[in-house]
């Protein structure tokens, strides 16, 4: 096996991060285990700086008028220094870098991946109910297209889901471009604990209650209110239960305002729980539960499924993950009533099952050593000459 040398560009990376970061961070990590030679860039490093770690701050501080602005500038400058220096690397790894400054011409390096967690055109498709983000997405999807198309022919394609690769190709890139690899989760970390009471004072949750857990960013596409609306049924029907909610966004304070008028009494905000405590809080849960209206492959469910929780999750193709493992209950959330009523029958049966195909599954399919031979192995596919 010969060593090769991999720029991975990523606008977030640890410690302000969500999902992005951490899969670069992981896959990084594979490489350099199997003897690759992996240089990081980002807006706070490690190895190039590219932008102002300012604003990426400002992301994770609940100012989402920074995100397109740092997103859009950080790729045109990633753009830059790839022209001038893409010679000193074999491969170069595009993890969710904004496609709308590039293409990029004159490329030196043998091979360019640009992988997709969610595209612009499977927002525009999803989001419904806002007129504003409809007309915001459906120019960022026009754009999309038009850029995307625009790759020269170095350029291999990666989609997290099967949902994400087909979007690729419905925006027009070609078939045999586009490879799916899906995201992974450390399973040694997020795994089940047998006693769960003795790690719920940590978060100060009702030790005796059964506990449904969201986590992600309170935005929009996650439709939390509905979430909040759909449990304030399931309170009234069963006894012991707390949905615990952890993350932060916009739509915090109106979850809160909406909690206090309808008399919810058992939903817990959390908010931002530090990483190094995560693996503990799903550990301590009984289920986890997604709401969202669209989604690429959240590394919360990842997350939840490596831990042993049984998952409910909306009815859209990026979640339907649980329906392969075998693992939780695909529901559609647009109708209140009905869902609820769903999800009470399904916790209130025996799901020992789930939570067992669960783990299995994420142990044979999702581990991070499983998903960075993966990545290997589709580019020495790609290439001619087998030099990985």
């Amino acid at each position: 096996m010969i060593n090769i040398k991999i720029l991975i560009c990523v606008y977030e990376y640890p410690p302000y991060t969500s999902g992005t970061g951490n899969v670069a961070y992981n896959i990084a990590k594979q490489f350099n285990k199997l003897g690759h030679d992996c240089t990081i860039c980002s807006p706070i490093g490690p190895d190039i700086k590219i932008c102002n770690e300012n604003i990426i701050k400002k992301i994770f501080h609940n100012r989402p008028l920074y995100y397109l602005y740092g997103i859009l500038y950080f790729s045109y400058e990633v753009r830059k220094y790839i022209q001038k220096k893409s010679n000193k690397y074999d491969i170069i790894w595009l993890n969710s870098i904004n496609p709308l400054v590039f293409p990029i011409k004159k490329i030196k390096c043998r091979k360019i991946i640009l992988t997709f967690h969610s595209t612009y055109h499977g927002f525009n498709k999803g989001l419904t109910h806002v007129f504003v983000n409809k007309i915001y997405y459906k120019i960022m999807a026009r754009l999309e297209r038009l850029n995307l198309n625009r790759f020269n022919n170095v350029t291999l394609f990666s989609g997290v889901s099967a949902q994400t690769c087909k979007e690729l190709e419905e925006i027009g890139i070609n078939k045999e471009k586009i490879i799916y690899i899906p995201n992974g989760v450390d399973t040694k970390r997020f795994k089940p604990v047998t006693n769960k009471k003795l790690l719920r004072n940590k978060f100060r949750i009702p030790e005796n209650d059964l506990i449904i857990l969201s986590v992600g960013r309170l935005t929009e596409q996650k439709q939390p209110l509905k979430l909040i609306e759909i449990f304030s049924i399931l309170e009234t029907e069963m006894e012991n239960i707390t949905l615990v909610i952890a993350g932060r966004g916009e739509l915090l304070s109106d979850m809160k305002n909406f909690v206090k008028l309808n008399n919810i009494k058992h939903i817990k905000f959390i908010g931002y729980v530090a990483e190094n405590d995560m693996q503990d809080l799903y550990a301590c849960s009984n289920f986890f539960i997604i709401s969202s209206s669209y989604e690429g492959q959240p590394l919360t469910l990842l997350e939840a499924i490596s831990s042993g929780l049984s998952c409910i999750v909306s009815d859209i193709p990026n979640l339907r993950i649980v329906d392969y493992a075998n693992c939780g209950l695909v529901v559609d959330f647009s109708d209140v009533e009905k869902a609820s009523q769903k999800i009470i029958e399904y916790i209130k049966q025996d799901n020992s099952n789930h939570a067992k195909n669960a783990r299995k599954y994420a142990e044979e399919n999702l581990d991070w050593e499983i998903i960075g031979r993966k990545y290997l192995e589709e580019l020495n596919k790609s290439e001619k000459n087998d030099y990985i």
